[in-house]
């Protein structure tokens, strides 16, 4: 007998049918099996499968109980979580009680591959959950059983946004059980962040918990913290000695875990003492590479490998750098420091493109675009001087670097967690790194109903002239089918471009990237309506849900058209998984060219071969270049890994060199 047979549940609050797929958990002999003598993943699976029966069980109890039964059961469940009993054996109750209490306040009931995934991440692990399979509704029940622990749990996401969506949709209802919810927000007081980490559940971004947790080791470095007197405990001070905001970290559930634990992996937590605007002659070095790096010709001067990311000297160009009358003074620096100074220079001419890899604000500052999620960064600067030579690179004013206060790696800050669970669409590719780094599985829940998407093979056009404007065909063809159209681009440069094409087409549409992000949420939610064309970066493919508008369904439902590949297959998965949400139908396909800057990653005389041949143009068959994307993108993807790497050991390093001088490994 199948699982889903024993539990014959397949209607919403609303008494709307839905497909409760059977057999999605496999059959009960089939995971008994499994949960013995299967993998790792096969096991945690099986395992969390056959507790279904027994939540559904107890949401069956409790879905006659008033709400102050409700209530009661969970402040009964709540003390023996705190009496020291085991929360595994609380688990089944736990889970019932939530899933009751969602019914009651969202009006939806949790599938049974949320509730399995809910257990997998209860007992500390990742688990890959297709886009639009409900991964907040997933989160909710291991997040209250933790939280009765009394010690507090941390929920992250990938924006501020979505923090405060999260709790807000979320709260009530924990509320309901009797817990209390708190949400992280960028500038937020000393006093709001205290009461947000004193709820049982606190939302935020990942960055505002490993800021936060540097803060406080500052806080305490820098002498903040006293002794209370003794006589405290009887009369109270009235002042609160402990300077800190966040309490112990016990147990986090990472929401986008593949953007946190890898994405963003190669940029680690710095908190930098205060900058100011550099003087007249403090600028000179800056100013002096920058226009030396203008002269400097490629292969003459300078060498450039595009696979490792790095640019060095040559002869010719060091003899060039030292007969350059370069700056004398004060603020002069030695000859090796000054070549530093024009290779980085170098780097924000040929390796830094602006509206890519970074904008130029209203107010004349550099801002860093996130590749990984099109998002603008404004508290973020590159290390070593780099921000510097851009800034110099734009004309914009100049900031002196700062030096760092404190730093820590996202790796080494989500390792100090008692307990962590993570969940994400697109974590498999990067399984082993995930497991190797975190010691931590990564299971793959099927989705609640069969994929009905159609990912169509890649199309390869010899320049992005005729890619854009394939993709101004392709988009006409959908409309006339009333298919809305999502196109995703890597850059704000080509969203630029490709909204310039459509407009001259006469097709309205919306833009959404880094300069234009104020309604990201509401732009991607349209993106489903009839005759709908979004364009926008990849801030579109994480956190809102698109819902098919009527009709859309039965005419295909929703195309993605991917104008480029990106850095990592993940992303590109993201983007796809656009399309085909819950067992809607659409389709997805990528539009690519010889142009494509991702294949910097065969190397520099390879992509200018490419360049060349298909700038000839001439009848060729373009598709048969289609497997050097993906091969481009491997290596790509190992660099990228390598970096993740290398940053991780000289963090360990530099912890365990501070803590052999008896000081604190995270304060510098």
């Amino acid at each position: 007998m199948s699982m889903a047979e024993t539990l014959p549940y397949a209607e919403e609050v609303s008494g709307q049918t839905i497909a409760n797929v059977p057999g999605r958990l496999g059959s009960r002999s089939r995971n008994m099996v499994l949960a013995r003598i299967g993998w790792p993943w096969q096991r945690r699976l099986a395992k969390a499968a056959l507790l279904i029966p027994r939540i559904r069980y107890y949401e069956d109890l409790f879905r006659d109980y008033s709400d102050e039964k409700l209530l009661a059961k969970s402040m009964q469940l709540r003390g023996q979580a705190r009496g020291k009993w085991d929360l595994n054996k609380l688990l089944p109750e736990a889970f019932g009680l939530v899933s009751v209490a969602i019914q009651r306040t969202l009006g939806i009931r949790p599938f049974d591959v949320q509730l399995a995934a809910g257990v997998i991440m209860h007992y500390g692990g990742l688990v890959e959950l297709a886009t639009g399979e409900g991964k907040t509704v997933s989160a909710s029940a291991p997040a209250y059983l933790n939280a009765l622990a009394g010690h507090g749990v941390h929920v992250t996401t990938v924006n501020d946004y979505l923090a405060k969506r999260d709790a807000e949709w979320m709260g009530p209802v924990y509320r309901k059980l009797g817990l209390t919810v708190g949400v992280l927000q960028q500038r937020m007081e000393d006093s709001q962040r205290i009461a947000a980490y004193k709820a049982d559940i606190t939302y935020g971004t990942a960055a505002e918990f490993g800021f936060d947790f540097l803060r406080d080791r500052l806080k305490v470095r820098g002498g903040q913290a006293t002794t209370a007197p003794f006589w405290s405990a009887w009369i109270g001070s009235g002042v609160r000695m402990d300077p800190r905001v966040q309490r112990s970290l016990h147990y986090a559930i990472v929401d986008e875990a593949d953007s946190i634990f890898i994405d963003e992996a190669k940029t680690p937590l710095i908190i930098a003492n205060p900058t100011r605007l550099a003087e007249p002659e403090e600028q000179i070095v800056f100013k002096w590479a920058d226009r030396l790096a203008r002269q400097m010709r490629r292969d003459e001067h300078f060498t450039m490998n595009l696979r490792k990311d790095k640019i060095e000297l040559t002869d010719s160009g060091k003899q060039l750098v030292r007969y350059s009358n370069p700056p004398t003074g004060k603020h002069a620096k030695a000859m090796d420091k000054l070549l530093e100074a024009v290779e980085r220079a170098l780097h924000a001419h040929y390796r830094f493109a602006r509206d890519q890899h970074y904008m130029v604000s209203s107010d004349n500052k550099i801002i860093i675009i996130d590749e990984g999620t099109g998002r603008p960064m404004p508290d973020r600067h590159w290390r070593d001087g780099l921000h510097q030579a851009v800034e110099a690179k734009e004309g914009v004013p100049i900031n002196m670097p700062s030096s760092h206060a404190a730093q820590i790696t996202f790796q080494n800050f989500y390792r100090l967690y008692e307990k962590l669970a993570g969940m994400s669409g697109t974590l498999m590719p990067n399984f082993w790194e995930l497991r190797k780094v975190y010691r931590l599985w990564t299971t793959a829940v099927p989705t609640n109903r069969p994929t009905r998407r159609q990912v169509l093979p890649d199309q390869v056009y010899p320049t992005e002239e005729a890619k854009f404007n394939a993709v101004v065909k392709i988009t006409q063809e959908m409309l006339q089918k009333g298919r809305p159209v999502l196109i995703g681009t890597r850059t704000v440069e080509a969203s630029k471009k490709i909204s310039a094409k459509l407009t001259a087409a006469g097709i309205r549409h919306q833009v959404l990237n880094a300069e234009q992000n104020q309604h990201e949420a509401e732009v991607v939610a349209q993106a489903g309506q009839p005759g709908t064309v979004t364009v926008a970066t990849n801030m579109a493919g994480r956190g809102t849900d698109i819902k098919l508008g009527p009709g859309v369904a039965e005419a295909g439902g929703l195309h993605v058209i991917g104008t480029e590949r990106h850095e990592a297959e993940r992303i590109d998965r993201q983007l796809i998984g656009r399309a085909g949400r819950q067992g809607d139908p659409g389709s997805a396909q990528f539009l690519l060219s010889l142009e494509d800057q991702l294949l910097e990653g065969l190397g520099a005389a390879k992509r200018r071969e490419l360049m060349a041949l298909g700038q000839a143009g001439g009848q060729r068959d373009w598709n048969a270049f289609a497997p050097l994307f993906r091969l481009a993108q491997r290596r790509v993807e190992a660099r990228h890994k390598r970096q993740r790497f290398d940053l991780m050991h000289y963090d360990k390093q530099r912890q365990e060199m501070l803590q052999d001088l008896g000081a604190d490994p995270y304060v510098d």
